[in-house]
């Protein structure tokens, strides 16, 4: 995983990396463990929040899942539509130095 590299490669300092919990629950049974088991494999620094109404509206609309957006310190945002494409290793460093 790109995401899990650049973690690895000592970009924590400059990226957050935050999981929207959209799916978890709506096909089947919603299970904390399982969601918890992922994000340990993935990386500890990784951040999940839950699906709300104002997450919806906020992304919206969201076409697919899982879907790349990049914000930069200020929180403003210099990449993603909610349609999902690759984000590579190459593009996100050159997206994390543009937003400063």
């Amino acid at each position: 995983m790109q995401l899990r590299k650049l973690l690895d490669e000592g970009w924590k300092d400059k990226i957050g990396i935050v999981a929207i919990s959209w799916t978890e629950g709506r096909y089947g049974s919603a299970s904390e463990g399982r969601l918890q088991r992922m994000v340990r494999e993935f990386h500890p620094d990784i951040r999940v929040i839950r699906e709300t109404k104002q997450i919806n509206d906020d992304f919206a609309p969201l076409v697919y899942v899982p879907a790349n957006f990049v914000f930069d310190k200020n929180g403003k945002l210099i990449y993603g539509d909610g349609n999902r494409e690759h984000l590579s290793k190459e593009k996100l460093i050159g997206l994390l130095k543009q937003g400063g």
